[in-house]
């Protein structure tokens, strides 16, 4: 069930579980995601704020239409890499790394102000968010431009998101993926070395993730990712060919399971 508030409200700790989706991840004439058709469908949107994907256009369209619908507006900033979509390892000094979450946040904020729309959390994606759960220095660059902002950032559990995010003061939003997927380790892979998931997957995999905790690796193994028994936010790409019905079969799941844990908070 989302917000049907026009004022996006900024959580900092989740009493049910959430659908995040990544958002505005269009550049110029190149289209993105559908993101219209999916805002009804989650609770919050990671808008990309210029790095792997957005121009100031696309940025300001998408914080409208999170505001239409009242979605919860996350920042998306990715490594600066268009080309690449942000997926591929950049090295950055810790200065750059620094420099770059700053501008790309500040530079969505600047929207959300105009709207008068709150940032709610940030999120890094692809590549600088997979490298963030392992690598000190890259999460100790970023996590230190990110408390700036004082609001929760979303992260992967018992990783450095969770242990970064705890040194500097950061509210941590736990979050989970059913569109790609982990090791049987429990590393999250992230779209390189995934293997594709169907609606009934994702459907199945998100019932489990919110009743047990666990989730099936990429080699089919069930792996627990952190978030057993308590509310966390479910991460979908909208870049995916399929992401409507994707989203759709993961709100039918996360209702459900909103419904049978955490009916009081509904």
């Amino acid at each position: 069930m989302v917000n049907t508030s026009t004022t996006p409200l900024i959580a900092h700790r989740l009493t049910r579980v959430e659908i995040n989706v990544d958002c505005g991840e269009a550049f110029g004439l190149w289209e993105g995601g559908p993101d219209e058709e999916l805002m009804p469908m989650i609770d919050a949107a990671n808008i990309a704020c210029g790095g792997h994907a957005g121009d100031p256009v696309i940025m300001r369209r998408a914080v409208a239409l999170a505001k239409k619908y009242g979605v919860k507006v996350g920042a998306h900033p990715g490594f600066p890499d268009k080309a690449g979509f942000g997926r591929r390892r950049l090295d950055m000094s810790a200065e750059q790394a620094y420099a770059e979450m700053l501008f790309q946040v500040g530079a969505l904020k600047a929207f959300l102000d105009e709207a008068d729309v709150p940032l709610n959390h940030i999120k890094p994606h692809g590549m600088w968010y997979i490298m963030m759960q392992n690598n000190e220095d890259v999460n100790d660059a970023a996590m230190r431009a990110i408390a700036h902002f004082k609001v929760p950032v979303y992260g992967l559990p018992n990783t450095l998101h969770e242990s970064g995010a705890k040194k500097y003061g950061i509210p941590f939003i736990p979050e989970a993926f059913v569109d790609v997927n982990y090791t049987t380790e429990g590393v999250l892979l992230g779209v390189p070395g995934s293997r594709k998931m169907s609606p009934e997957e994702i459907y199945v995999a998100t019932r489990s993730l919110g009743k047990e905790g666990l989730v099936p690796s990429v080699h089919h193994v069930p792996v627990d990712v952190g978030v057993r028994g308590k509310p966390f936010t479910l991460c979908l790409h909208s870049d995916f060919k399929g992401c409507r019905e994707n989203v759709a079969a993961a709100r039918r799941a996360v209702d459900e399971v909103n419904k049978e844990l955490y009916s009081e908070s509904l």
